[in-house]
């Protein structure tokens, strides 16, 4: 990994998943990207308003960008920091700056939504998660850094999987972290079949990645996030990996990606691949 993007708005929360970030960087020692996005206020009212123009939000931000890099610069030394600024709505900004800069992750925190909030809003994280090109890893607000010894990777063996698992082993590998390749039945598929698609898979994976640490589990659950859920809390997960699956319109309106809920309300770092395109 030679490129980590960390967005932040300068909360506690952007904090927090910015260290979590430096401290995953101590294995890799990357340039890591401190990104900042800023949006020019528009009024509706009969009250003449003096508003910032862009020059004076850009300058405030790349002077907030100078003390966080900073302040992070005191903790993690010899870390080589990029800053950068852009006009605009995070959540785009985040994607299109981290496509031009070559990213190969982002991470960023999450604070998680319920109700109408989730339904109606989410959050940046989880709409970074959708389009970006590169990983994003969602950190919530609960998750504390500790040695990564397991990650777990939830798949339905699909051929965009394979891609996606060769990335977490590559992520793994500086950790000597465990991969387990959970796969979750609903009972919607012969089980023969599922242990076939299982076997293929550990065979291209011993041929390709040359990785010991790699183990695949099958369970049965006819909810499958609280399946994973399940797993997680059973098994010592140290962080989690899924892939955004395509959806059409109207699943997207009336349900919700695994995924995405797990950017919500998941105690773990939860990295997010896009399926390509």
């Amino acid at each position: 990994m030679k490129t980590i993007f960390i967005p932040t708005d300068f909360s506690v929360n952007a904090l927090h998943a910015a260290c979590y970030a430096l401290e995953l960087n101590r294995k890799f020692n990357a340039e890591v990207i401190l990104f900042h996005s800023y949006v020019i206020p528009v009024y509706s009212t009969d009250v003449p308003v003096v508003l910032p123009g862009d020059a004076m939000l850009r300058e405030n931000a790349v002077r907030a960008l100078d003390v966080f890099r900073n302040q992070l610069s005191e903790a993690y030394p010899g870390t080589n920091f990029k800053t950068l600024a852009s006009q605009g709505y995070a959540e785009d900004e985040i994607v299109a700056a981290a496509k031009k800069e070559n990213a190969d992750m982002i991470i960023m925190g999450t604070q998680g939504a319920t109700g109408i909030r989730e339904v109606l809003v989410g959050t940046n994280t989880a709409s970074v998660m959708e389009h970006a090109h590169c990983p994003v890893m969602a950190v919530p607000e609960a998750a504390d850094f500790t040695k990564i010894r397991r990650i777990v990777f939830a798949t339905n063996y699909a051929e965009g999987d394979f891609f996606n698992i060769e990335k977490v082993i590559e992520f793994a590998r500086p950790h000597e972290a465990d991969v387990v390749l959970l796969h979750i039945s609903s009972g919607e598929f012969e089980k023969t079949y599922e242990f076939e698609s299982i076997e293929r898979f550990k065979e291209r994976i011993s041929e390709d990645s040359n990785y010991k640490h790699v183990s695949f589990h099958l369970m049965e659950s006819h909810n499958i996030y609280e399946g994973l859920n399940e797993f997680l809390d059973n098994s010592g997960a140290d962080m989690i990996a899924m892939t955004m699956r395509k959806r059409s319109f109207i699943q997207k309106l009336f349900s919700r990606s695994v995924t995405r809920k797990m950017a919500y309300h998941s105690h773990l770092p939860l990295i997010g691949f896009r399926t390509a395109t």
